[in-house]
């Protein structure tokens, strides 16, 4: 893994923010990262859905099934388009954002 990927595990101690950072440059990587890489960084961040009301982690676990599922059936040829889904991912990262504060 190199680029935002790679870094993810190596400066995990540095705070909420730098968590936020991380999703977001994963998200803007390109190329975007297969959606199997990019569901295992985000359910990396532990801390940080820790830290986060739980209906945040629902709503990431059904985003990032979902995008594991469109990979699996040609990204665009189901009911779930990966360019789409990256983009409620953003919205989420810029709600999670705002509830930590």
């Amino acid at each position: 893994m190199d680029g935002a990927l790679g870094t993810l595990a190596a400066d995990r101690a540095t705070g909420l923010p730098a968590a936020i950072g991380r999703l977001r440059g994963v998200l803007t990587q390109a190329p975007a990262p297969p959606a199997a890489e990019l569901a295992r960084a985000w359910r990396a961040e532990r801390e940080l859905l820790a830290a986060l009301p739980p209906r945040y982690g629902q709503v990431l676990e059904a985003l990032l099934s979902r995008m594991e599922s469109a990979a699996m059936f040609g990204e665009e040829s189901c009911s779930f388009s990966a360019a789409d889904l990256r983009g409620e991912l953003s919205v989420w990262l810029t709600k999670a954002e705002r509830a930590l504060g």
